[in-house]
């Protein structure tokens, strides 16, 4: 039987209003207030805290552990998060970063 791996893929918007509120982390540094505001977003992203800024957005199914945060491409404006429970290449023909899907769009 062929084992299944589990890939999610998230677009945020890093200048969304919703990013620019201040989110405290327990482990702060004073560096960190020098940073834009997409650079304190992919710091909170890759210190696990997107589960708790936006919990419905990475749920775990009962008796699997929680996916991995793999990746961080930066576009423009976006954040293109993928997690996945292992650590593997994501077929980017079924993309949902804009970038991405229209480079095989004007590929073919």
């Amino acid at each position: 039987m062929k084992n299944k791996s589990t890939n999610l893929e998230i677009l945020l918007i890093s200048n969304a209003s919703f990013f620019q509120r201040d989110w405290s982390e327990l482990n702060t540094n004073k560096n960190d207030k020098q940073l834009s505001q997409k650079e304190k977003l992919i710091h909170l992203c890759w210190n696990g805290m997107l589960k708790e800024m936006i919990p419905e957005i990475v749920q775990t199914e009962v008796g699997k552990k929680p996916l991995t945060l793999w990746e961080i491409n930066q576009s423009g404006n976006m954040l293109d998060l993928r997690y996945g429970d292992i650590d593997r290449e994501m077929n980017d023909e079924w993309s949902i970063n804009p970038y991405v899907y229209l480079t095989f769009a004007c590929a073919n």
